[in-house]
């Protein structure tokens, strides 16, 4: 072999660099495929939870403020999510569905806007006309939802027609809170002043006695007198007090009451279900980060190898080129002189020359 083939042929670098390369590229080819796998399942819990997120039709409700209504909650319809909540959007005075916004209950200005909020349901889910739309708490830990009360109509609502919507359904806090209140106003208004005519009436009715008994020369029939008198007083007090109750604000303060205990075990029944599901959940994401961190620190030596071994061959390569380019150098000088001679003495191309020693490089083995 000449020294010329011996200086251009590149010699095997880092044989056994490519081995381990190709280890570590399954290593990648490997974590590439887990997170794939993953995106997918994130792909398919967002396709199971979001029926109509891919088709379906849509229908616009008018809330007089957006207040709980965000992209993305749950449209329920008969305890079942049927859809979601698409797009919320402001109208402003002058705008052409301007007219479907619902009266506010408190006074506001014409310049503030009603908000326009996009349904989307599933495909195939009949929504009957006369339906109507109502923000709803789904519990305590389950933010708003929009249930819809069907209607009894036979013929359906289609796609981009406006349905009814309902004043926000308060939920269970505001309702104990106005039992509550409710039941206050009626202690304060009925029952406290009542009470207090009573005690004063029978603090009369003792002291009068006190009076009669220390009064010894008074005749006998005094005392009978004001004992009737307090006895009448003491039926003017108990018909005051029935009329002062109102049967019909206790029945109200009972139902609110008999409401709030059924909402409050309808919430409770879930609990153990949503803890439950929560735990699963929690370890699940646990098991997964403990999984990205072992891959992490598996694959970082790894990389760290394969970008030790690039870089020596990089080095080797720096090495295997830095005689070439002298080479090229020395042969660019030759050619240069030679152009030269024949631009000075043109037949000498022709005319033998006097033998010269070949350069070392060119010299064979």
């Amino acid at each position: 072999m000449s020294r010329m083939e011996r200086l251009y042929q590149p010699p095997e670098i880092g044989a056994p660099g490519r081995r381990r390369g190709h280890r570590r590229r399954w290593d990648l080819i490997l974590s590439g495929l887990f997170v794939l796998a993953m995106a997918a399942v994130v792909v398919a819990v967002v396709f199971l939870n979001l029926p109509a997120l891919f088709g379906g039709y849509e229908l616009r409700a008018y809330f007089p403020n957006a207040a709980g209504v965000d992209r993305g909650i749950k449209v329920v319809q008969e305890g079942f999510p049927i859809g979601h909540v698409g797009t919320v959007a402001p109208v402003f005075e002058g705008a052409e569905d301007r007219g479907e916004c619902p009266p506010r209950v408190e006074p506001a200005s014409s310049e503030l806007p009603c908000f326009r909020v996009s349904l989307r349901i599933q495909r195939g889910w009949p929504v009957p006309e006369g339906s109507q739309a109502q923000l709803a708490p789904a519990g305590f830990l389950g933010g708003n939802q929009i249930r819809i009360q069907p209607g009894l109509a036979d013929a359906l609502l289609a796609a981009g027609s406006v349905i009814e919507t309902l004043p926000r359904q308060p939920d269970l806090p505001t309702q104990a809170a106005l039992a509550l209140t409710r039941l206050q106003i009626a202690i304060d208004e009925t029952i406290r002043p009542a009470l207090v005519q009573l005690q004063e009436r029978i603090q009369g009715l003792i002291g009068s006695i006190d009076s009669g008994a220390g009064d010894g020369d008074g005749p006998a029939g005094a005392l009978s007198d004001r004992l009737t008198e307090v006895f009448t007083n003491l039926q003017a007090i108990t018909a005051d007090v029935q009329q002062s109750l109102n049967p019909e604000r206790i029945d109200a303060i009972l139902a609110a009451i008999e409401q709030l205990t059924a909402n409050l075990a309808s919430t409770s029944e879930g609990f153990e279900e949503r803890s439950v599901a929560v735990g699963a959940a929690i370890e699940q994401y646990t098991d997964l980060g403990q999984s990205l961190q072992e891959l992490v620190q598996s694959t970082q030596p790894a990389v760290t190898g394969s970008l030790d071994d690039m870089q020596l061959l990089l080095q080797d390569l720096s090495a295997s080129l830095s005689p070439i380019l002298a080479n090229i150098e020395t042969t660019s000088r030759n050619f240069s002189a030679l152009s030269a001679d024949l631009r000075r003495d043109p037949k000498s191309l022709i005319l033998k020359s006097p033998d010269k020693e070949p350069t070392p490089w060119l010299e064979s083995r």
